[in-house]
């Protein structure tokens, strides 16, 4: 059966109806509200709801979704799916044209249960076509739902229409973000890259009191604290018992890494118990898929054995041994995918995207109220506004050593996140790189907050200065560069430059070579150099007090002068120039 609403084409089974209650139009955005339901029988057979719509594509020459990454090509409309769920992704298109205005940004109210989204030119007629569909099984017991679709056309920066529908989702959707603790805006050290599995009691002291000295005050233990395997892979993940070869003392541990002056962050793979735990055996019939590559299965979380199995865990950690928060890995790995265990006799909750709520909503809770101030990482991947609801750090996932990748999950992050924390993935380096390179990186996620993981004891004396001075700057600057008004160019072309623009200060900083800059002018506008380029290309106008800093905080070039437009400022490889205005 299909129904005509303008502008969507809705396809239901027998036994579904689609109602349309409500249309709110006003300033280029537009809100339809549907009211949606169907039978028992209809969600026995996973019925679908499709919608379907165009425009036609004047002035949309990019798009932008949560998940996009390097790829704002617009493609066919028999092309690529977009998956979102409350564990994956959301449910937000933009399109835009060459200068960053958009033209057409989608989105929708739904975002826990799995959606299926199409977006893509036909070539008959060179309309844009949108689509999405959704199941009715995952409903579990409900046979009714409502949903409304927000579309806008205002011919404003792309960002804004991102920026106003993560707004719209935290304001009038009832999605609003869980309290960010100060402590999760702090820059972190993380053991991951330095160490991975190779870790001790001994060494994560010894690396935390040079990370202290270095300026941080929170650190990451990742994987290996649970096992003496060191071969990568997740077999022995599920006891979760802290390998007595390495961490004999976890309790008494932990309170030295207090003394140091650290908070004490550790990592789980939430979903994972492995081939070698010693709970897969007892847990082997409750798994929604196995891993085999990664050594594991996937605990499948419409089971109250296994979700009381994992809130146990983190709260008997959390007390246990006194931790500040915990790394949460692999939450989308609790995604719909072919092959999954089908609903079965035991399961109290029969949909996935329902029984990860529940579970979400309830550790969350719990552990909050132990401790409130906890801090929950979660990684990119599983960042929509219902995840916000639970998180406090957002990171960029792994990219080890990947100057753009880095940079534009920061980017992308901070359009949907807003004042949640957005973290960088962990830097790391060669030893033998130079101060200026690794300069690039830092340079590359300073608008977010930065994870550090080169080894302190390996590092030259070289880094070791620039990273204290880049550190420095990011915690003197944190109001500007975490709170301020972000402004990120040309995420068609992987963010070319960006800048903040806080109550006294503009923070920009230019990531191609010869890229002609044109920063809002504060009281003090400061303009680091994240390209290989020995000067910045910058339109200015007014007389200033110049200085110049490389990348070790040391000033090379100072002088009072006047600027008339279009000038290139000498500023060295991952160094950064302070304007400030003198009349």
């Amino acid at each position: 059966m299909e129904l005509q609403y303008n502008p969507f084409q809705i396809t239901l089974a027998e036994g579904m109806t689609c109602t349309p209650t409500a249309l709110r139009e006003a300033a280029g955005i537009a809100e339809y509200d549907f009211h949606l339901t169907w039978t028992a029988e209809n969600a026995e057979k996973d019925d679908k709801f499709l919608f379907d719509w165009r425009t036609p594509q004047v002035g949309l020459m990019y798009k932008w979704t949560p998940s996009c990454g390097f790829h704002h090509n617009m493609e066919p409309d028999w092309g690529g799916t977009i998956s979102s769920m409350i564990s994956r992704s959301a449910p937000l298109s933009a399109f835009y044209d060459g200068q960053g205005i958009n033209h057409y940004t989608w989105a929708l109210s739904e975002c826990t249960m799995r959606v299926e989204i199409q977006n893509g030119i036909m070539e008959e007629n060179g309309n844009i076509r949108f689509r999405f569909t959704m199941g009715t099984f995952q409903f579990a017991t409900r046979k009714e739902s409502d949903l409304t679709i927000r579309i806008d056309t205002r011919p404003v920066p792309y960002r804004d229409t991102i920026q106003a529908v993560a707004a719209w989702w935290e304001n009038e959707q009832g999605m609003t973000p869980a309290a960010v603790p100060p402590a999760a805006r702090e820059p972190v050290y993380s053991f991951w890259y330095s160490y991975h599995q190779e870790i001790t009691d001994k060494e994560v002291e010894e690396e935390c009191r040079r990370a202290k000295e270095l300026g941080f005050d929170i650190c990451i233990i990742d994987d290996g604290w649970q096992t003496d395997d060191a071969g990568r892979g997740y077999a022995y993940c599920g006891d979760w018992e802290p390998a007595p070869s390495k961490f004999p003392d976890m309790k008494a541990h932990v309170a030295r890494v207090h003394e140091i002056g650290m908070k004490y962050v550790i990592w789980y793979s939430v979903c994972f118990v492995g081939f070698h735990s010693k709970h897969y055996e007892h847990f082997k019939d409750k798994i929604l898929r196995n891993v085999s590559h990664l050594g594991t299965a996937v605990l499948d979380p419409r089971y109250k054995e296994v979700r009381d199995f994992l809130l146990n865990i983190y709260k008997t950690a959390l007390v246990e041994w006194n931790l500040d928060g915990f790394k949460l890995d692999f939450i989308d790995t609790w995604s719909d995918q072919p092959g999954d265990a089908p609903y079965q006799e035991g399961m109290d909750i029969p949909s996935l995207s329902e029984a990860v709520t529940v579970f979400m909503n309830t550790v969350i809770a719990e552990l909050k109220a132990i401790k409130p101030d906890i801090l929950l990482e979660f990684r990119q991947g599983y960042i929509g506004p219902v995840m916000k609801t639970f998180g406090n750090m957002f990171r960029v996932g792994d990219c080890p050593g990947d100057y753009i990748s880095n940079r534009v999950g920061v980017f992308d992050l901070r359009m949907i996140m807003g004042r949640q924390a957005v973290h960088s993935d962990m830097l790391m380096w060669h030893p033998n790189e130079s101060a200026e390179r690794d300069a690039l990186q830092i340079i590359s996620i300073m608008y977010g907050v930065m994870q550090y993981s080169a080894r302190l004891d390996s590092i030259t004396p070289r880094v070791a200065k620039m990273s204290k001075f880049w550190l420095d700057f990011l915690k003197e600057h944190q109001a500007t560069l975490l709170d301020g008004e972000l402004r990120a160019y040309d995420p068609q072309s992987l963010y070319t430059w960006a800048e903040a623009i806080g109550e006294s200060e503009t923070i920009a900083a230019v990531y191609q070579a010869e890229r002609l800059i044109t920063p809002v002018i504060g009281e003090v506008t400061w303009i680091a150099n994240g390209s290989e380029c020995d000067r910045v290309l910058a339109d200015l106008k007014g007389y200033f007090e110049l200085v110049v800093y490389n990348c070790l905080g040391e000033v090379v070039f100072e002088d009072d002068i006047s600027f008339l437009g279009t000038t290139f400022l000498p500023i060295p490889t991952g160094g950064i120039a302070k304007l400030r205005r003198t009349r």
